[in-house]
């Protein structure tokens, strides 16, 4: 009877070692596809920000090329090559910017909101934006937008 219960226990803790093994592994790749997700995110927010001052830029030049527009309540004006901008002050207004170029999508990530760091970097006037704790910039060089992440 000893040897029949140490055979069941013998059992029973090797398959929880198979289990516990299997949990481990499954986390490791989870971790490792959850990462790779939110660089995907990240190209594809950066991507999508393009594509609205893409979208911008033509509505600049279908309309004769002026130096300001309203759109959703947001006044902004262009570059001399017809990118939109956002200025208060001559400092970018980060929060506006993102809600023209997302054409107002409210941005939640990992039940975190977005949040945007301003000041100038070597001179150059731009906008952080933190998405799963990456960066996302944007800014203007010789009246181009750039965004990088």
């Amino acid at each position: 009877m000893d040897k029949f219960k140490s055979e069941v226990r013998l059992k029973n803790m090797a398959w929880a070692a198979v289990i516990l093994l299997l949990i481990s592994v499954l986390l490791y790749k989870w971790q490792q596809i959850e990462n790779k997700a939110e660089d995907t995110q990240l190209i594809l927010t950066k991507n999508n920000l393009y594509q609205g001052a893409v979208n911008l830029k033509q509505q600049w030049e279908i309309n004769n090329k002026p130096a300001y527009d309203r759109i959703g309540g947001i006044d902004f004006q262009y570059t001399l090559l017809g990118w939109p901008i956002v200025n208060i002050d001559n400092q970018l207004d980060c929060n506006k910017l993102w809600q023209l170029l997302t054409n107002n999508i409210n941005y939640i990530t990992n039940n975190e909101s977005l949040y945007f760091i301003t000041s100038k970097l070597t001179g150059i006037n731009h906008c952080t934006y933190m998405i799963n704790n990456k960066a996302l910039a944007i800014f203007y060089i010789d009246g181009k937008i750039c965004i990088k992440a």
